[in-house]
C-alpha cells in the first residue's frame, strides 16, 4: 500500500466496494492505513482489530501480517495516550496490545525491552501478541557493543551549550537502563571532545578503538563533510541534516535533528485532512520564521489552501497588517469606490475577507499577543489560531484560549523524563529539546536494527519516522491552550471516524 504517495487516498479508500468477506479485510486493513496517515489512530486501531477478528475466522494466514501493522502503528503512538485507550476499551484482546505497546515505548533498548516483555509475557502467557512477539524478537539482531559519541562539549558557542544538554540526556538515558538491566549487559560507549578536531578522523579513530556504532557529529558542516566522505566501518547516527539528501544514502547512515519544518510539515499535513481550510498566514523577519512558512505552503494540499499572506516587518504597524491581510483594507476600498459613485456617505462596517476560516502564524512568544489582539481588533467572527512551539514558551495572554499549536511531547504530558530533567537540569524549554535529543538519540542508536521493520516510533520527546534518505524526522504532536496550559489535543490524533467497512 504507497498511500502516502498519492495526492487524495480517501477518494480512492471510500471507493472501494468489497463483494466478499476476503475483499472486506483488504479494506479494512486499506481504510486503517489512510487513517494513520491522518493520524486518526483511534479509528485505525478499531478497523485493524476488525480485520483481525475477520480474519480468525477467515482467514488465519493473515494474522502475522495484521499483527505486524497493529504494532507498528500502537509504536508509533505515545505511551500517555495508549494508557488512555486501554482505560476506555473494553476488548481485553486490544487491551493486552496497549498494554505491551507501553512497555515497549518506554524501553530505552531492546535490552530494556526484553526485560520487561518477559516479565509481561509470565503474567499474559495467552494473550495473542506473546507467541507473535516472541517470534519476532528470536529473528532480532542485536544492538550495538560500543558506542562512540561525539559532541563538542569544551567550548563555549551555541553547539556546545547544545551538546551538554545532549550529553546530559544520553547519561540520563542510561542511568534508566542501569536500573533494570546489569550494566555487563548494556553497551559500553566512549565520549570525544570534538573541540578544534578534524570530525572524520575522530569518526575513524572511534571505529578503531573498538566502536561500531557512532553519535554525531553535531554541526551541520561537519555533518556534510561526513555524509560525502568515504564508506565507513559502522554505523552513524548524525545529530543534525546535510544540506541536502543523497537519493541512495546507505543505511548505516541517519540523521536526528529536530527543526522547524518539522512542525510546518506536521502542520501543514494536518490542515489538508481537515475540510476546506481557508487560513491566512502570518510570518516574522527570522530565518526560522521564513522557512516555516515556505515549508508550510509547500505542504498544504487541497481541499485546503492560503488566501493571503504576510510577512510582519514592523510588529509595531501589526494591527494595520493585520488588517490588510484578512482584507479590511480591500473592503474599506470598496467602501469608497462605491460612495465615490454614488456621491454621498454610506453607513459601513469593514469586514474581513469571508473566505478566511483560520490563522497560521509563525512567530515567537513575544508577538502572539500583539497577533491575538489585532485578530480580536479586526475579526469579525472567531477564527482557529495556529502556531508552533515557539509561541507559546513565555506566559499566555488570556486571547490564546483555544489556540492550538504543535509541539514534543515534554511540553503537554506528564513524563517521567521530563519529572527527571525538571529536578535535576535547566528546565529552560530551550534545553529541553536537547535532552530529548539525548535520550532519542540513546534509544534510536540501541534499536537501530529495530528501526528498519517499524520506521514510525514515540520518543521521549516526539515522534519519529525513518525515511528512505536517512532522515529520522520528527512528527511533532498538537497541543492546545485551555484555561492557560498547555494540554495534549487529543481529538486530533484521536477523533473517530465511521468506518465505511463495518
Amino acid at each position: 500500500f504507497a498511500l502516502d504517495t498519492l495526492r487524495d487516498p480517501n477518494e480512492l479508500v471510500r471507493d472501494l466496494k468489497p463483494t466478499s468477506l476476503e475483499q472486506r479485510i483488504d479494506a479494512l486493513e486499506l481504510w486503517s492505513r489512510y487513517l494513520q496517515l491522518t493520524d486518526r489512530n483511534e479509528s485505525s486501531i478499531a478497523s485493524l482489530m476488525a480485520a483481525k477478528r475477520l480474519a480468525r475466522d477467515i482467514d488465519p494466514t493473515r494474522q502475522p501480517r495484521l499483527n505486524a501493522q497493529l504494532w507498528d502503528l500502537l509504536v508509533s503512538i505515545p505511551y500517555q495516550q495508549l494508557t488512555l485507550l486501554k482505560i476506555q476499551t473494553n476488548d481485553p484482546d486490544l487491551h493486552g496490545w496497549l498494554e505491551v505497546a507501553g512497555i515497549f515505548n518506554n524501553s530505552l533498548s531492546i535490552t530494556a525491552w526484553r526485560v520487561t516483555f518477559d516479565d509481561w509475557s509470565q503474567q499474559h502467557p495467552r494473550h495473542e501478541s506473546v507467541a507473535w512477539l516472541q517470534e519476532r524478537m528470536r529473528n532480532a539482531p542485536k544492538g550495538p557493543e560500543h558506542i562512540a559519541i561525539l559532541l563538542p562539549q569544551s567550548g563555549s558557542d551555541a553547539y556546545s551549550q547544545a551538546a551538554r544538554g545532549i550529553r546530559d540526556g544520553w547519561m540520563l538515558a542510561y542511568m534508566v537502563d542501569m536500573e533494570l538491566i546489569d550494566q555487563n549487559e548494556l553497551p559500553k560507549f566512549t565520549f570525544y571532545d570534538t573541540v578544534g578536531k578534524n570530525h572524520e578522523q575522530v569518526i575513524f579513530e572511534a571505529f578503531a578503538n573498538g566502536a561500531d556504532h557512532v553519535v554525531g557529529p553535531l554541526s551541520k558542516d561537519a555533518v556534510n563533510a561526513i555524509q560525502a566522505s568515504r564508506a565507513l566501518p559502522g554505523s552513524i547516527l548524525m545529530l543534525n541534516t546535510p544540506n541536502s539528501f543523497s537519493t541512495n544514502s546507505p543505511d548505516s547512515k541517519r540523521y536526528l535533528a529536530w527543526s522547524i519544518e518539522d512542525e510546518a510539515l506536521t502542520m501543514a499535513r494536518s490542515l489538508s485532512t481537515r475540510d476546506r481550510v481557508r487560513c491566512v498566514v502570518i510570518y516574522g523577519n527570522e530565518p526560522w520564521m521564513i522557512r516555516a512558512r515556505a515549508e508550510f505552503e509547500l505542504n498544504l494540499t487541497a481541499p485546503s489552501r492560503v488566501i493571503a499572506v504576510n510577512r510582519i516587518s514592523e510588529f509595531e504597524q501589526l494591527t494595520e497588517e493585520v488588517g490588510v491581510t484578512i482584507g479590511i483594507e480591500e473592503s474599506e476600498q470598496r467602501h469608497e469606490a462605491v460612495e465615490a459613485i454614488v456621491q454621498f456617505p454610506l453607513e459601513f462596517q469593514p469586514r474581513m475577507n469571508q473566505e478566511i476560516d483560520s490563522i497560521v502564524a509563525f512567530i515567537d512568544s513575544s508577538q502572539l499577543e500583539a497577533v491575538l489582539e489585532s485578530l480580536r481588533f479586526h475579526a469579525d467572527r472567531p477564527l482557529d489560531v495556529y502556531v508552533t512551539d515557539s509561541a507559546v514558551r513565555g506566559n499566555l495572554p488570556e486571547l490564546a484560549e483555544g489556540i492550538q499549536f504543535t509541539t514534543d511531547a515534554w511540553r503537554i504530558f506528564d513524563t517521567p523524563f521530563a519529572d527527571t530533567v525538571n529536578e535535576f537540569f535547566d528546565s529552560n524549554p530551550n534545553m529541553a529539546s536537547f535532552y530529548a535529543i539525548g535520550i532519542d538519540a540513546y534509544r534510536f542508536s540501541n534499536l537501530w536494527a529495530y528501526m528498519t521493520v517499524s520506521k514510525t516510533l514515540a520518543g521521549s520527546g516526539s515522534r519519529y519516522r525513518l525515511e528512505s534518505n536517512g532522515n529520522i524526522r520528527r512528527v511533532p504532536y498538537w497541543g492546545a491552550v485551555r484555561n492557560q496550559a498547555l494540554v495534549p489535543l487529543i481529538d486530533v490524533t484521536q477523533q473517530h471516524t465511521r468506518n465505511p467497512y463495518l
